[in-house]
């Protein structure tokens, strides 16, 4: 057959993966648990923001394969030896071979196909060019004004694949929508890749530059779903996404509020950020993580294993809240634990973050990711704060109920911009660091009630704080 796939592993790390290519992939969360049993179940440009194995429900068995998959890129490690690595560990846990499991979506039970061989080949395989993909693509993007231009390039392999054969040589501009959709690897186990030109090099290979590359699709029904999707033609469905554009996108979002984080605390509360959205956007549940932002401090209660990066606590909106360990970290003031937490509407920093975040000694930071992607975060607590946050939100509440009287604004959206609101002035008072990164229904939001009200209800809550200071001393 044509298309068929050349299982021998092309992806064979020679040195340490570029720093862009780890960070794309140490940036992923968990897809939720109900979205792992079938691949089609986390699709397309999902997989840049959430890693998955199909089948592996269990936390500690997608943690296991994600480590040995961040040791193999960052190592420059085979394929050989990551199966020598994680085959005994998912063999001792039970995830190997053909057992019943329950499928989450239909709730049938059957025997399925769980760890083995082939599966291992494709997981490392897939992973690694993905992850090089999107390194590859945020240097071309660093580099674009000056090579404006790539060229597709399919490997001549014994395999070679006709689908992709149409695409082979083609050069197109490097901001083309077509690289959204086309951008290598297009398959399993795909081989093509692109080459980034110059306008002299274009010219001197006597190449031509296309705009009007092909774009014609294909729909694709997903059996488990139902749902129809159209698909570029020649893309294996699943692959018609550019990975590395989704994670600058996202990057992008989180530097805007990251602050003075090290690169490798970014990498993981990108992941927790981007893991808390997708659950509460598939369960409607609020999701509290934490991570231990100063791990190599002695603590004074236990050691760095109290909190995980990974370390999920759920529960309803408005009511979740830390488990045992966590609040142990976060009453010990020789830690420093960042928390990330979704809200299912774009509600920033609440009331109880806020009081959280001035009374746990151990809580230096807190991250709220909002489901239409908004982020808010707020960060090295002054002394006070806990004492005047909860009487602050309560004024804010007044100020902004009088304000948005008259705007037909819902509830939802009045307490997003009172938590903004509260945040902000708690920041101009120098209580805390306060930085946001608005998008989706919260900017329709802000813009509805009018940067010019927002700015005058912030300077009252100052001028408000100020006064309650000098009745207190």
């Amino acid at each position: 057959m044509a298309d068929q796939l050349d299982l021998a592993p092309v992806v064979t790390p020679v040195s340490v993966a570029p720093q862009e290519a780890l960070e794309y992939f140490r940036a992923k969360g968990f897809a939720p648990p109900d979205s792992r049993f079938s691949y089609r179940d986390w699709w397309g440009a999902s997989h840049a923001r959430g890693f998955v194995v199909a089948k592996a429900m269990q936390d500690d068995i997608l943690q296991d394969i994600r480590g040995a998959l961040d040791q193999a890129l960052s190592e420059g490690r085979t394929m050989e030896q990551f199966r020598d690595e994680i085959e005994p560990v998912l063999r001792r846990k039970g995830w190997w071979g053909r057992r019943t499991l329950t499928d989450p979506l239909t709730g049938e039970t059957r025997v399925v196909q769980l760890g083995s061989a082939r599966r291992l080949q494709v997981i490392f395989d897939t992973n690694m060019r993905t992850a090089y993909a999107a390194g590859r693509w945020v240097r071309i993007q660093r580099t674009k004004d000056a090579l404006p231009y790539l060229q597709y390039i399919q490997l001549q392999r014994v395999e070679a694949r006709e689908a992709h054969r149409p695409f082979h040589e083609m050069v197109v501009p490097v901001d083309h929508p077509w690289w959204a959709t086309h951008f290598p690897p297009n398959g399993y186990f795909c081989a093509c890749l692109t080459r980034q030109l110059s306008g002299a090099a274009v010219k001197r290979r006597k190449l031509t530059v296309t705009t009007d590359p092909p774009a014609d699709t294909v729909p694709w029904t997903d059996n488990r779903s139902g749902r129809v999707v159209d698909v570029p033609t020649g893309i294996t469905p699943g692959f018609e996404s550019n990975p590395g554009a989704a994670f600058l996108a996202d990057r992008a979002r989180h530097d805007r509020v990251a602050g003075d984080l090290t690169p490798e605390a970014r990498g993981v509360e990108l992941g927790l950020v981007n893991e808390a959205r997708a659950r509460g956007l598939r369960t409607g549940a609020e999701h509290l993580a934490a991570v231990d932002l100063d791990p190599d401090r002695p603590s004074a209660e236990g050691g760095v294993e109290d909190v995980a990066a990974i370390g999920w606590v759920s529960g309803d909106p408005g009511e979740v809240a830390p488990d045992d360990a966590l609040s142990a970290a976060m009453a010990d003031p020789n830690r420093r634990i960042g928390v990330v937490r979704n809200h299912p509407s774009p509600t920033g920093l609440s009331e109880h973050d806020l009081t959280s975040l001035g009374r746990e000694p151990g809580l230096v930071r807190i991250m709220a990711v909002g489901h239409d992607g908004s982020l808010y975060r707020a960060a090295n607590p002054r002394p006070g704060l806990g004492d005047i946050a909860q009487a602050l939100y309560e004024m804010a509440d007044t100020l902004v109920g009088e304000a948005a009287a008259d705007t037909g604004l819902d509830q939802s959206a009045v307490r997003r911009l009172v938590a903004h609101a509260s945040s902000s002035a708690l920041d101009r008072a120098d209580y805390l660091d306060y930085a946001h990164a608005i998008s989706g229904g919260g900017r329709l939001t802000f813009d509805r009630f009018g940067a010019q009200a927002m700015d005058g209800i912030i300077a009252r809550l100052v001028q408000w704080l100020v006064q309650w200071l000098d009745q207190q001393s």
